[in-house]
């Protein structure tokens, strides 16, 4: 059966084959994918964490004393339209980040000589989202309007695994090296639930588009936090005790300006504002409330038409301010692949 679309060159209606459907350009098309249209993404993001902020809003400098650090994230998602209007989702990804703080010394004479060095890694495969989206049931011609909802289900590892501190460089009994080694994972632990709406508007070869996505835990969760002891031998034991903890709610809101410069090449600038509050973590004297986060970014960006069947996005982040929140500068890459399996 023939697919009607808006014609890519006289924005008139007709009928369409794979072929234009593809390659129809961005401002052009609905907000989700076409019926029967299978796309497989693939992501990488390169993060350095060379800044953050402070509680003030106040940037920090972390190369200056030592923690600045960068983080290889990847991402795999898988999207079909099940018809013109309705699209699913499956998402995942796999993160990996280690933090090492400046060296320290510590002396007293000839007495002792011990150097502490400390990494934090996190590192893992993130939960699972599955996601439903449902735009207006129209030929996109001006505007669309889209509403998603889904779950991340927790099958990521959250449980903190046990530390591994070394000693090593042992000179004598009061001179050696501490490695503190400490362990995070990807995984939430527990369900959390995603609501977003989009919005798209397209005027000539403008066109402006707006999401606002929120996360939200559906419980709270349980985990483990490591007690660690040196012992005169230069050996740690280590003892662990449960606590509870509520996620944060996640909001995030997009806004970006896109230019169609040509058929295969669209370019756009976003501003990403980020928001989380909500949580809390319990320690021994009760439950203490999650800082508030919260940053503003600027994103230019574009999207390059390879072959009717591929794509590749292409972004830069860059911080414009924030609280309680990492600065990093960002370059995210992705490969899309698009197809229609079931279509002649």
């Amino acid at each position: 059966m023939p697919v009607t679309r808006v014609d890519s060159q006289k924005n008139s209606p007709g009928t369409k084959d794979k072929f234009t459907l593809l390659t129809m350009p961005y401002n052009q098309r609905p907000l989700y994918l076409y019926g029967g249209q299978l796309q497989v993404n693939t992501g990488y993001k390169f993060a350095v964490r060379g800044k953050m902020y402070d509680s003030e809003g106040g940037l920090i400098r972390l190369k200056d004393n030592g923690t600045a650090s960068v983080m290889h994230y990847f991402s795999a998602e898988l999207k079909y339209g099940i018809t013109d209007f309705l699209e699913m989702t499956l998402q995942s990804d796999y993160m990996k980040k280690g933090v090492r703080d400046e060296t320290v010394h510590y002396w007293s004479g000839t007495d002792y000589m011990i150097t502490v060095n400390n990494l934090t890694e996190t590192r893992g495969m993130g939960d699972l989202l599955l996601q439903a989206a449902a735009h207006l049931p129209m030929e996109y011609k001006l505007f669309d309007i889209g509403l998603a909802g889904g779950i991340y289900l927790p099958v990521g590892r959250s449980e903190t695994p046990q530390p591994e501190h070394k000693i090593t460089d042992v000179a004598a009994a009061n001179i050696y090296t501490i490695n503190y080694h400490f362990k995070n994972v990807n995984g939430n632990g527990v369900p959390v639930y995603l609501m977003s709406a989009a919005g798209k508007l397209s005027v000539s070869k403008f066109t402006l588009t707006t999401d606002l996505t929120i996360k939200t835990p559906m419980k709270e969760g349980e985990n483990v936090r490591w007690d660690y002891t040196l012992q005169t031998a230069k050996t740690f034991t280590y003892t662990s005790k449960t606590y509870s903890y509520l996620l944060n709610t996640m909001k995030s809101l997009n806004v970006a300006a896109h230019y169609q410069a040509a058929g295969w090449l669209d370019v756009y600038l976003n501003t990403t504002i980020f928001r989380s509050s909500g949580g809390w973590t319990e320690y021994t004297l009760g439950r203490y409330s999650n800082p508030e986060q919260g940053f503003i970014a600027l994103e230019p960006g574009m999207e390059l038409q390879i072959s009717p069947a591929i794509k590749i996005y292409q972004r830069m982040s860059l911080p414009v301010s924030g609280t309680n929140a990492d600065a990093p500068f960002s370059l995210i890459i992705t490969v899309s692949v698009n197809m229609f399996p079931f279509m002649k």
